[in-house]
């Protein structure tokens, strides 16, 4: 299991985060959160009934949230928060 961080390493690395579009993002309208070089999470578009329902985020792991959220940023948050 991995060490868990210190409160301010943890806090330097969500300052440096970043909500950009990723390179696949004109074919998948995915966006990542990025900090120090790394994917931190990945935000998708969520889709029910052929109409975009929220955005929904995950884990570069896998580890993934179902339930959409309104707009990007609250996903991203969601995501950073897990």
């Amino acid at each position: 299991m991995p060490r868990r961080l210190s409160a301010k390493a943890a806090q330097a690395i969500i300052d440096g985060a970043e909500l950009v579009k990723a390179l696949d993002w004109s074919n998948t309208r995915r966006w990542h959160v990025d900090s120090g070089g790394q994917t931190l999470v990945i935000i998708e578009p969520s889709y029910r009934g052929g109409n975009r329902s929220g955005w929904t985020w995950r884990l570069p792991g896998g580890s993934n949230n179902q339930r959409p959220e309104p707009t990007r940023e609250q996903a991203a948050v969601q995501g950073l928060m897990a």
